[in-house]
């Protein structure tokens, strides 16, 4: 199991590193494209975390593959977890490092669970009118959820906003029960 403390000491070294730099928002958009890639792509992470396969391998590839797309800042800290057999931990790094910008007031994270995938343009929309009611730049996390039937859940700053078709009838049965 993986230790979350691990997670966020590796987010914080990263973050104050970036914040000297000036490149705060150059590497957070850079782990959530890594993040993306580890989502869609199993076999980027399945290669990336394989015990078996040597650091040197992992190193070259990530540099064919991620050095004209990535801060160097990001590449050296992805070497760096790779040498420590620590890629494993990047998706907790990842929310880790939103943790330490949001706690800066930087941002706002947010969590979005659908009973159906969200297209394109309707998570545009959504980031765009969250940004626009909240000030800030606004960081989606989107999850799959189908027992919430149809609709959606939010969750944001601590709260959870719940506009599902499950949601809707758990309260109404409390209701009726009185």
């Amino acid at each position: 199991m993986k230790d979350p403390e691990v997670a966020e000491r590796y987010a914080e070294a990263l973050h104050s590193l970036a914040k000297e730099e000036g490149a705060l928002d150059r590497v957070g958009r850079d782990l959530a494209l890594l993040r993306e890639l580890w989502n869609s792509l199993p076999g980027f992470a399945r290669f990336l975390e394989h015990p078996l396969v040597p650091v040197e391998l992992k190193e070259g590839f990530l540099d064919r593959a991620l050095a004209e797309v990535v801060h160097p800042y990001t590449l050296n800290f992805l070497k760096l977890l790779a040498r420590k057999k620590r890629l494993d931990y990047l998706p907790l790094i990842q929310r880790a490092y939103l943790k330490v910008a949001e706690k800066e007031g930087r941002l706002v994270s947010a969590l979005v669970r659908t009973a159906m995938p969200l297209t394109e343009d309707e998570v545009s929309r959504l980031r765009e009118a969250l940004e626009r009611a909240l000030g800030k730049p606004v960081v989606l996390e989107l999850e799959e959820a189908p027992e919430l039937l149809a609709g959606a859940e939010l969750r944001l700053r601590g709260q959870r906003i719940d506009l599902s078709v499950a949601g809707r009838l758990r309260a109404l049965a409390a209701e009726l029960k009185g």
